[in-house]
C-alpha cells in the first residue's frame, strides 16, 4: 500500500495563506494525503507556560478569544474548502514553532502561501515563508500570492549538479511528485561568460547526476544569465514550468545578511510554485 503524504499547511485564514490549499488539491487528484492544517498564535517563549491557563504574565482573556475565533474560521475553512484535515493551533514564533510542529509529527512536504518580499525588507527581515524556508528541515513548497497554479507536466530543478549534498528523502520527495504527475523534469543550470567554455563538462556532471539519482524522463538545459534568479525567471517565461525545484543551505544569522540565498530570493519572487529543501 502507497504510503500517504504528511502534509502541513500554516494557515492565518487571509487568501494568501489560503492559496496553498489550491496546490493541495492537486495533490489530492493523484495520491491519498494526510493534513495538517496549523495556526500560530504568537507569543514570547519567556511568557509562554505551555497553555493559556500556565501562562501568568499573558492576557488569559484575550487569548481565550483569539482560540476561539481560530476554532471558528477552522470550521469555517472545513465546510468551505471541502477536505478532511487535522486543525491545531500552536504558540510561539512562526517559524519555530511551524519547524517544530514539522518535526514532532513526521511531516513530509509543508505547503505555504507567500505575499514575498522586496527591497531593503528582504534583505533584512524576508518573508514568513522565507524564514520557514530557512528553518524547517523538510521541504517547502511556497505558492506566491500571484503564482499560476497549473497540473504538474513540467518541473525544473536549478542545481549545479554536484551529486554530494543532496539529501536521500528530499529526493525521494521530488521523485515521487515526478511519478504521481507523470511529468517531465527538466535539469536547469544558469551559466554565467566564464561557464560557456565548460558547456561539456557541466552537460556531463548534469548527467552524472541524474545517474546517480536513478532520474528518469528528463533533459539538461543550460541558460546563460549572470545572476540566477533572473535567469531561472527567463527560462520560466520561455517554457512554462509548472513547479520549480531548489535546494539551500539555509544560511542563517550574520552569513545569511552577507551571503543572502538564491533560494530564499526564488521564494520571495517566482511565480510558479517553488519547492527549497536543505542542501546536506
Amino acid at each position: 500500500m502507497e504510503k500517504k503524504l504528511n502534509i502541513l499547511v500554516p494557515v492565518d485564514f487571509t487568501p494568501v495563506s489560503i492559496k496553498a490549499l489550491e496546490f493541495l488539491h492537486l495533490l489530492m487528484q493523484t495520491t491519498t494525503v494526510t493534513t495538517h492544517l496549523v495556526h500560530v498564535i504568537e507569543v514570547n517563549t519567556g511568557d509562554w507556560g505551555g497553555s493559556t491557563e500556565a501562562s501568568e504574565t499573558l492576557d488569559k482573556d484575550s487569548f481565550r478569544a483569539e482560540e476561539q475565533k481560530v476554532l471558528k474560521q477552522f470550521e469555517e475553512l472545513k465546510q468551505q474548502a471541502g477536505i478532511d484535515f487535522t486543525s491545531e493551533i500552536v504558540y510561539g514564533g512562526l517559524t519555530t514553532a511551524i519547524a517544530k510542529y514539522a518535526a514532532q509529527h513526521q511531516i513530509d512536504l509543508v505547503l505555504m502561501g507567500t505575499e514575498g518580499a522586496d527591497g531593503w525588507l528582504e534583505k533584512i527581515s524576508g518573508s514568513e515563508a522565507q524564514h520557514v524556508v530557512r528553518y524547517t528541515d523538510v521541504p517547502v513548497i511556497t505558492i506566491h500570492q500571484f503564482a499560476s497554479i497549473t497540473p504538474i507536466r513540467n518541473i525544473l530543478w536549478i542545481a549545479d549538479f554536484e551529486t554530494e549534498k543532496q539529501p536521500e528523502q528530499s529526493i525521494i520527495i521530488i521523485k515521487n511528485l515526478q511519478r504521481l504527475f507523470n511529468a517531465q523534469l527538466h535539469l536547469l543550470q544558469i551559466i554565467g561568460k566564464e561557464g560557456e567554455q565548460q558547456a561539456q563538462k557541466i552537460q556531463n556532471n548534469m548527467r552524472r547526476f541524474a545517474d546517480t539519482y536513478d532520474l528518469q524522463n528528463y533533459e539538461l538545459h543550460l541558460h546563460h544569465n549572470y545572476k540566477v534568479p533572473a535567469g531561472v525567471r527567463n527560462f520560466n517565461e520561455a517554457s512554462e514550468m509548472d513547479l520549480v525545484l531548489i535546494g539551500t543551505h539555509a544560511r542563517k544569522g550574520i552569513n545569511h545578511l552577507f551571503y543572502g540565498s538564491i533560494a530564499e530570493t526564488l521564494v520571495n519572487h517566482c511565480i510558479r510554485p517553488l519547492m527549497t529543501y536543505h542542501l546536506k
